[in-house]
């Protein structure tokens, strides 16, 4: 069985001057917080990933340090990829996971709405609409190989967000 954990980065702060960034935008201290106790769930829980992989955007991958930290991971081998923060569709990720390393049974993915939501929702049969920042969900998949993933081929097993929890 292989698990996918695909979580939207944290609270960030706003754009009010245009000459700023939208890719070097921080997360908020409230962001902080969100990503610790969505990640100690995930802790609780005994989910540990044994690959993450990131959008390069500054929120995405301060997230992805936060849970890192939390679930002993050694964030210096965290994956940064620039596709996550670009777009991409449901097959393009669906490729892209199918090249992870089959040793590594439960990956964990930080990205951006919209993408992070259409993605979920293409790989499980369930309904979801609500994907709040530092919503996380973790996915199924019965097959040995990543490359065997499908579209609606995925079984929830969690699906958090911080309000859950406060």
């Amino acid at each position: 069985m292989k698990r996918l954990i695909l979580v939207r980065h944290a609270k960030t702060e706003q754009i009010y001057d245009y000459s700023k960034s939208d890719f070097d935008r921080k997360l908020l201290p409230r962001g902080h917080k969100d990503s610790a106790i969505v990640a100690n769930q995930l802790k609780q829980k005994g989910l540990s990933p044994d690959l993450f992989v990131t959008s390069k955007a500054k929120r995405a991958l301060e997230t992805a340090e936060i849970y890192a930290n939390i679930l002993d991971f050694p964030p210096e081998d965290i994956q940064k990829e620039q596709f996550i923060y670009d777009g991409y569709t449901t097959s393009q990720m669906i490729d892209f996971i199918g090249g992870f390393d089959n040793n590594k049974e439960t990956a964990i993915i930080f990205g951006h709405n919209p993408n992070i939501a259409s993605f979920i929702v293409n790989l499980i049969p369930e309904d979801l609409w609500h994907f709040p920042t530092s919503c996380t969900t973790v996915i199924n998949f019965n097959v040995e190989n990543w490359d065997e993933i499908e579209a609606r081929e995925g079984k929830m097993e969690l699906y958090i967000y911080p309000k859950m929890f406060k």
